[in-house]
């Protein structure tokens, strides 16, 4: 299989968004705070405390100089139906609708919730914040591919407060929000029906703009680890979030000592049996040491408020277009650390080329590491991961009918669409027609006719072969008289 181009685009001054066509409307940098919620009728007590804690929220999002919210969206959703879906740039009515929601029904266990996921990413803005409240797994689990590919396009977060998972954490239908929290660097976070209030006053703080990643992980049994990290002078706030039994987390500052409440250290969220999320402001730049500790299944995310963060798009050839990229790359084998080559006279100036790479089969994260411009160390990790698209078979498209003019020239045209290198044939009646053709990537090609008679007419089969499969259509060729011409005299 043919190497890949991994483009990466990064921004020292300010975040970037490359790649996308901005509204005039929506500035900068905005997200959409989405609630996808269950309106099952066992859910009364998780909604009178989302009512609550959303109006906290709001209060707090539009009161900072830098508004991160342009619109508010809300999904609910119930077995078998999801919406209606509300989506505001109001937040008095993104609240009154919250408070219209009716709870009712119950009884089946699983619940829409992944299409409804789906809806909410589909509607809200690239990098947008949602939420999702039920005490269910879902029913709907064979959509996750679908949302799994909207997230990385969309580069969203996904956060799961869970009151209740129908008793069985080993069920596909649960484990799928495992695997949409990891992609975009979520959490599910495992509650009592008391306790979401709690994880409400935590959203306040993390629903801000000019996020940055810098670790994201995830633990299938208990363990504890210690991670080095710089923490460059950008960074004006740092948070730790772990999700898991028994959270312990343990911060030093770069001379090795433990920080707490008395050097700057706050505890934004702590629930013993669940999780537990540690802030704080203003680190001093230099390496830190972060130790987290769980009795079970957890993740670890931490994150910053930094101007310096980087997007990726991936590309099959050079380009230094950044729309010209895809959110995932083509399947591959291996992994590794690359260089990335710079240019100071290129324009755009933040934008860079690595190398080429095979990307894995299994999902992945992207880190950036490097200097700022007083040499101070910084890293990002990209919000989301990114899983690979596996090539399909060569799509070959051909009309039903080609039209050829009787002693005149003809061509059968084939087009073919494929993400890998494949070869092009034409036949007829089974027979090859001429040298076979070699493509890197999607073309058309045409078997070309000097002079065309009747005993041209017939079916004309274009196929394709890669190492992914073999695609084929055909057409027919209508041999028929050329239309008459008209000349008008002078």
């Amino acid at each position: 299989m043919g190497r890949r181009l991994l483009l990466v685009a990064l921004a020292l001054s300010a975040a970037l968004c490359a790649g996308q066509d901005a509204d005039e409307d929506i500035p900068e940098g905005a997200s959409t705070l989405a609630f996808v919620f269950d309106v099952t009728g066992s859910m009364y007590d998780d909604l009178v405390q989302v009512i609550e804690g959303a109006s906290k929220i709001l209060e707090t999002s539009l009161s900072r100089p830098k508004r991160p919210l342009y619109n508010f969206a809300l999904v609910p959703f119930h077995d078998p139906e999801i919406g209606p879906v509300t989506i505001t740039t109001d937040p008095k009515k993104f609240q009154y609708e919250l408070r219209e929601l009716y709870v009712q029904g119950g009884g089946d266990c699983p619940e829409m919730s992944i299409g409804a996921i789906k809806i909410a990413l589909e509607i809200s803005l690239p990098g947008s914040f949602i939420y999702v409240f039920t005490d269910a797994r879902s029913k709907d689990f064979k959509l996750t591919h679908e949302v799994l590919q909207l997230i990385q396009q969309k580069q969203s977060q996904v956060v799961f407060v869970l009151t209740g998972d129908c008793d069985d954490r080993t069920h596909i239908g649960y484990k799928v929000y495992e695997e949409i929290a990891s992609t975009s660097s979520g959490q599910v976070f495992h509650l009592d029906k008391k306790q979401v209030n709690e994880v409400l006053k935590w959203v306040e703080e993390a629903v801000q703009s000019s996020k940055v990643h810098l670790l994201s992980t995830d633990h299938f049994s208990q363990v504890s680890n210690t991670w080095q990290l710089p923490f460059d002078p950008s960074l004006k706030e740092v948070t730790v979030a772990l999700s898991g039994p028994a959270p312990d987390i343990e911060i030093k500052n770069p001379q090795g000592k433990v920080v707490g409440p008395k050097d700057g250290l706050t505890e934004l969220l702590h629930i013993p049996n669940s999780a537990k999320v540690v802030n704080i402001k203003e680190p001093q730049p230099g390496m830190w040491s972060v130790k987290t500790s769980s009795e079970g299944r957890h993740s670890v995310r931490i994150s910053g408020l930094s101007t310096i963060d980087f997007r990726a798009g991936f590309s099959r050839k050079p380009t230094l277009d950044f729309k010209m990229t895809s959110s995932r790359p083509v399947q591959g084998e291996v992994i590794k650390t690359l260089p990335i080559r710079y240019y100071p006279e290129r324009l755009p100036y933040n934008l860079w080329n690595i190398t080429e790479f095979i990307p894995p089969n299994q999902a992945f994260f992207l880190r950036v590491t490097g200097y700022d411009r007083n040499g101070f160390l910084f890293q990002r990790v990209s919000s989301v991961s990114f899983s690979s698209i596996v090539p399909n078979a060569p799509r070959v498209l051909m009309p039903a009918t080609t039209l050829g003019y009787y002693l005149q020239r003809g061509s059968v045209v084939c087009h073919v669409e494929s993400l890998i290198p494949f070869t092009l044939r034409f036949s007829r009646d089974g027979r090859r027609l001429g040298e076979d053709q070699l493509f890197s990537e999607s073309d058309s090609a045409s078997w070309e006719i000097d002079q065309v008679t009747l005993k041209d007419e017939d079916y004309y089969e274009c196929i394709a072969i890669s190492t992914a499969g073999t695609g084929r259509a055909r057409t027919f060729l209508d041999v028929s008289e050329p239309p008459p011409a008209i000349t008008v005299g002078g």
